[in-house]
């Protein structure tokens, strides 16, 4: 076991792996909406749990799906959550011919708005390797 609530140069340690989640909320949990490039579409709470002596000894993550209407459908100019871009945008061809993936035109979930691509300098091919090195 890792020494809980200490410093772990290989990030192994309770707070380190508490922030990491982070990129797998974003993906499922937010959306680019007209007025927010990445809105919030949860809520979430950490519960942080502290040693007598302050160090970070456990966590727990609850999340709270607030709008399952964007699941459904986009307006103009917005995007569904970002896992679906991220997912098309990660996988190789082979795994897209597997899945069937062969145009985020050929979704309702991703078709509505004709809005494709993010505008606000994040790479949904980045984000997702972030997803995957999270889970």
């Amino acid at each position: 076991l890792v020494k809980l609530g200490l410093d772990d140069p290989d990030g192994n340690d309770i707070e380190s792996q508490v922030i990491a989640s982070n990129p797998i909320t974003e993906s499922f949990g937010n959306a680019k909406t007209v007025r927010n490039n990445n809105s919030s579409r949860f809520g979430k709470f950490i519960e942080l749990i502290y040693t007598m002596d302050g160090c970070i000894e456990g966590a727990t993550i609850n999340t709270y799906l607030l709008e399952t209407v964007r699941v459904a459908r986009q307006a103009m100019g917005e995007r569904n959550y970002h896992i679906f871009y991220e997912i098309f945008a990660g996988t190789t061809n082979e795994v897209k011919r597997m899945w069937g993936l062969d145009s985020l035109d050929d979704f309702h979930y991703t078709n509505q708005s004709a809005t494709m691509a993010r505008d606000d300098g994040e790479s949904d091919l980045d984000n997702y390797d972030k997803l995957r090195n999270a889970m």
